[in-house]
């Protein structure tokens, strides 16, 4: 009995810390070489501006544009720093993620120019950053779960690498970083169980079928055979099923949901972002 005890919690206890240790790491500082591919093409020395309210996704961070469309961020090739030199922990950058102004927040949730993520649950969230200036003690920034500040830095007259650590205990939602004036940011890091819908990507396969996501609706297109769409919150909930076998659209409430696409050819699963 001990055994078949043993057996069956093992595998459980093996998931949950499975679970434990989701991390997502976005790294716009580069290291001092900076040839990874991969880190190239997410976060390339260009601006990311959109129009008040607009939004863009960048491996699963949002960023969100201010009312002249040309001042949210932009990755810089300048005011490269080193973090815990000399240690276990050193980490170099030669690249910085630019906030060009402040967000204007209000009761914790800020109004523009700001990014966001979406988690599932608990997690820890910490920040490799520069102030945008060695003079200007105004400037804060922010982390914050919409309602609640998580915390906060404010600068004290310097630029000097900084970083900061919040944790968030909730069941999920999004968690908002924003500042009050420029700050620089190089890394940012989310450990815990609610990073899982972080690592979540498209899953490409022989499905032809498409499910998207604009504005308020989502669109089931190039259905060429019995098709099931399940729809998730990020919590993991199951909130709609759809079985068609003809393209359809419908509308939905806005946030950020994931879809599993079932045909005949097999499974894939996309994210959607409804606004």
């Amino acid at each position: 009995m001990k055994k078949k005890l043993l057996l069956l919690v093992l595998p459980m206890l093996l998931f949950l810390a499975t679970l434990q240790a989701q991390t997502k790491v976005w790294d716009f500082g580069g290291d001092p070489t900076y040839t990874s591919p991969e880190q190239i093409a997410l976060w390339p020395v260009v601006a990311f501006n959109a129009a008040e309210g607009a939004t863009v996704e960048k491996d699963n961070l949002f960023l969100v544009g201010d009312s002249s469309g040309d001042k949210f961020g932009q990755i810089e090739n300048a005011g490269g720093a080193t973090w815990d030199t000399g240690t276990p922990d050193e980490y170099t950058s030669i690249n910085r993620f630019k906030f060009n102004g402040g967000s204007a927040p209000v009761d914790f949730l800020p109004s523009y120019s700001y990014m966001y993520f979406p988690v599932s649950g608990p997690v820890d969230v910490k920040i490799w950053f520069r102030s945008g200036s060695s003079s200007d003690t105004e400037r804060i920034l922010y982390i914050s779960d919409g309602t609640t500040l998580l915390n906060s830095f404010q600068a004290v007259g310097n630029g000097d690498p900084e970083t900061i650590t919040a944790s968030y205990t909730g069941t999920g939602g999004n968690i908002y970083i924003y500042d009050s004036n420029s700050f620089n940011l190089y890394k940012i890091e989310v450990t815990g169980a609610g990073a899982d819908v972080l690592s979540i990507n498209n899953i490409d396969t022989a499905i032809n079928t498409s499910v998207k996501s604009a504005n308020d609706r989502i669109y089931i297109s190039n259905v060429t055979s019995n098709t099931e769409v399940n729809i998730y919150s990020i919590t993991g909930a199951l909130v709609k099923t759809v079985n068609t076998n003809t393209d359809l659209d419908f509308s939905f409430n806005s946030g950020l949901y994931f879809a599993r696409v079932t045909t005949l050819e097999g499974q894939k699963s996309v994210k959607l972002l409804v606004q």
